[in-house]
């Protein structure tokens, strides 16, 4: 089943940690992106994925993903502790990387859910009903999108 991450996080808005902000932004394409990338392959379970920082005042991590949301987020927390160690060390209240049960605490808090209401049954990171989520392949997973790819040749 196919999920949303809207993973937003306020910005702490002091002059260190905003320049620390400009500083991400300048290393993100040639540092930050590849190892987000390297991982998302790795993980065979997203469908797309982006960083967004809205105004200096919030910063938005958001995918369409498979599977168990607490694994999801172990997965991630694991395999890019540095990114999420400079993303979290911007965001207002933050925990460590490191502490895998306060990630998923502040992840699960921070997730916005998306208006209106799932049709597929689909619950959100505390067993609610998820936001609505619009698939145009169906909510099929990545693998066997990726599967029906390579036998199509593509």
């Amino acid at each position: 089943m196919t999920h949303a991450l809207n993973l937003t996080l306020p910005l702490k808005q002091d002059a260190e940690s905003q320049a620390k902000l400009k500083q991400l932004e300048a290393i993100f394409t040639d540092q930050v992106q590849p190892k987000i990338e390297e991982a998302l392959k790795k993980s065979k379970l997203v469908h797309f994925a982006r960083v967004v920082v809205i105004d200096n005042k919030y910063i938005q991590v958001i995918t369409e993903y498979e599977g168990d949301h607490q694994e999801y987020t172990e997965f991630f927390r694991r395999e890019l502790t540095p990114v999420f160690g400079a993303i979290f060390g911007l965001a207002e209240g933050a925990p460590s990387s490191s502490d895998s049960v306060a990630f998923w605490e502040y992840s699960k808090t921070n997730n916005r859910r998306s208006l209106g209401q799932d049709t597929t049954g689909a619950l959100d990171f505390s067993g609610n009903p998820a936001g609505w989520l619009f698939s145009a392949y169906d909510h099929k997973d990545v693998r066997t999108i990726q599967a029906a790819l390579d036998k199509a040749g593509a």
